[in-house]
This record gives C-alpha cells, structure tokens and sequence, in this order.
C-alpha cells in the first residue's frame, strides 16, 4: 500500500474517532457539531472510503452539504480535509 493511502487511512481512523466523540457527546446532552443522525451516516461513509480507498469505488456524499453547517469544534474541518484527500487518492 503507498504511503499517500496509508495516511489517508490515518487520517479516516482519525475523523472516525472524532464522529464517535461527537455521537457520544449528543448522547450525553452535550453540543458538537452536526446531528446524531447525520453522524452515523457521515461515520459508514468514513468507513467505506477507508475500506475502498478509492474514488471511482466509492464517492461519499458528505463532503457536498457537511460545509454549509458551523464548526463549532472542529468537526467540519476535518471531515472536509479527508473528503479532499480522499478526491486525490485516484
């Protein structure tokens, strides 16, 4: 495996470790950013663009609408960032 797909990996494993933060927070009552229900879709697509590795296997949706919400604590950016480095994993 190349190394530029190795960070990606890093960097997915990452945003999903974030999204469960986020998940767990809205559990507990707390804010983060988006809703609990856009989470577990944002995290499945995580997933599979870590499993697939690539764009022409698998494109996720998040990318396109997660931008128009506000980044109260960080998520947004981050999920944006992996959403352009996956775009360049062809």
């Amino acid at each position: 495996m190349s190394d530029k797909k190795e960070q990606f990996r890093n960097l997915c494993a990452e945003a999903i470790e974030r999204v469960d933060h986020a998940i767990d927070n809205h559990r507990k009552g707390q804010p983060d950013d988006l809703s609990i229900a856009l989470l577990a879709k944002v995290r499945l697509e995580l997933v599979n663009m870590k499993e697939a590795l690539s764009p022409a296997i698998f494109m996720p949706s998040f990318g396109r609408f997660v931008l128009d919400w506000p980044d109260k604590h960080g998520l947004i950016q981050l999920l944006a960032q992996v959403s352009y480095e996956y775009g360049r994993l062809k």
